[in-house]
């Protein structure tokens, strides 16, 4: 509440979603002239659910499982995302008619470490297999994780909310297992009534993503 009344609020943003969408939500941060109230730092998701219940962040858009979400906590879903395998057109996976994730674990995988909920998911998936997955490197750099499958030393797990991949890699959806359904969401605590400032960012963020997801489906 203090940092509210001196007019500044700290945002906390998970990477993977500030890569796609942060610079979108800052724009209309600077027409508003509310840049220099609004502190943002980046971290993974579950640090981020820590550090708003815990008051050292005022809002966080972090993705989550909705499973995992704490009662104490105020949650706008702002979208939903999809995970995928990351492959080299050369990869045995990619020449598929019908790839699996149940083939896929028979390679390598190069995936986000424990930060991210791509880890998680990616576990989640092989156990519903009951499948030990080969784990080759855990990263918080998408791009050595693009490189590596570049160089066709193993498959990625990506989400749908990175960047795009480069038009030299294949994306393959995963159908055979049952995916957790996994949102960003805008998280505050529950007892933390939005106003002004406060309302002013909650309102940018909403109204930014609802004008990229469109943008996107067109």
């Amino acid at each position: 509440m203090g940092h509210l009344r001196q007019h500044t609020l700290r945002l906390g943003i998970e990477p993977a979603v500030g890569e796609h969408y942060l610079p979108a939500i800052t724009k209309p941060i600077i027409e508003h002239d509310l840049l220099s109230s609004v502190h943002t730092v980046e971290m993974g998701a579950n640090q981020l659910v820590k550090q708003v219940l815990g008051g050292q962040l005022d809002l966080a858009i972090s993705g989550n499982l909705d499973q995992t979400l704490d009662e104490r906590l105020a949650v706008t879903p702002l979208r939903s995302f999809q995970f995928k395998i990351l492959a080299n057109p050369d990869h045995p996976l990619a020449k598929m008619a019908h790839p699996t994730f149940k083939e896929a674990l028979k390679s390598p995988f190069v995936i986000l470490n424990a930060t991210y909920l791509n880890k998680l998911v990616f576990h989640q998936l092989a156990e519903q297999l009951s499948i030990e997955p080969q784990v080759l490197f855990e990263s918080d750099n998408s791009t050595l994780i693009s490189g590596l499958v570049r160089e066709n030393l193993a498959l990625g797990f990506i989400s749908d909310i990175a960047t795009p991949p480069a038009d030299d890699l294949v994306e393959i959806p995963i159908e055979d297992v049952q995916v957790p359904s996994v949102h960003i969401n805008l998280i505050r605590r529950a007892h933390q009534f939005p106003i002004g400032l406060f309302k002013q960012i909650m309102d940018i963020v909403e109204q930014t993503f609802k004008t990229e997801d469109a943008a996107a489906k067109e």
